[in-house]
């Protein structure tokens, strides 16, 4: 498979990604402020779901031994799967859960109900897509500049 083409699967899998964090975290804003919306929740099921596989996924490259090869571990994948592990050695501005303890530590909380986890998960939420959303700029420049 070509780059251009790992790239641009790379950029909808980020896209994907960012819609469903941007629904869940809605979702999740909607229903503390009393707001009932059905759609809205229908959507933030479907991003749990879309969530869960990419932690899930996430946690195994974490839990891999560095020089082991993961199969079915694509470039941009890996370079996402890296630039989530520089940002959790930066402690300083990245201090979620999920930066903290990993995808491991952040999977519970997308079924969590207490307030206190759902703050937790907005905030995990958030740095995991300012993590996403550089990484998408990289495959943007790569598909869409002239070089």
């Amino acid at each position: 498979m070509s780059q251009e083409w790992l790239n641009i699967q790379s950029f909808f899998t980020d896209h994907e990604l960012l819609g469903a964090i941007n629904d869940l975290s809605i979702a999740i804003k909607q229903e503390a402020a009393g707001v009932q919306d059905a759609e809205r929740e229908r959507r933030a099921k479907d991003a749990r779901r879309l969530l869960k596989r990419f932690l899930s996924r996430l946690g195994e490259v974490e839990s891999a031994d560095s020089k082991e090869l993961l199969l079915g571990v694509d470039a941009r994948f890996q370079s996402l799967t890296d630039a989530i592990a520089s940002a959790r050695q930066d402690g300083n501005r990245y201090q979620s859960v999920l930066m903290k303890s990993g995808a491991a530590g952040a999977v519970p909380l997308l079924d969590a109900k207490s307030p206190e986890s759902r703050a937790q998960l907005v905030d995990s939420l958030a740095e995991l897509r300012r993590v996403i959303e550089q990484h998408q700029q990289t495959d943007a420049a790569a598909i869409f500049e002239d070089r």
